[in-house]
């Protein structure tokens, strides 16, 4: 499996290591990228899917998702919200169904 392909999958990551892929191999070269040629091309059309992705991710996040839409942007409301399920789902595991009180037994 190729790791470096696979890092371009991870939103802001993938941005980061085409960055840094582009920095090395246009180290010698002008700084502006023409588009007449399909290398820059392609490489400003990672840039722009790249961008739109991450962008994506964190609207996501932010607003789609369990964010400001649903009124929980706070994260340590969330993270009190997914320790109280948490807790009520442990309590729930841990009833059981037959209990034996020795105190009244041995009196």
């Amino acid at each position: 499996m190729n790791w470096k392909k696979l890092l371009y999958y991870v939103p802001g990551v993938g941005l980061a290591t085409h960055a840094i892929k582009e920095y090395k191999t246009r180290k010698d070269q002008s700084p502006w990228y023409d588009i007449r040629e399909a290398k820059d091309r392609k490489a400003l059309r990672v840039y722009a899917i790249e961008t739109g992705y991450l962008a994506f991710a964190i609207a996501w996040k932010v607003w789609l998702g369990d964010g400001i839409a649903t009124k929980e942007w706070n994260p340590i409301q969330q993270i009190r919200n997914y320790t109280e399920k948490r807790e009520r789902r442990l309590e729930k595991k841990n009833v059981l169904e037959k209990t034996i009180h020795y105190e009244e037994l041995v009196k």
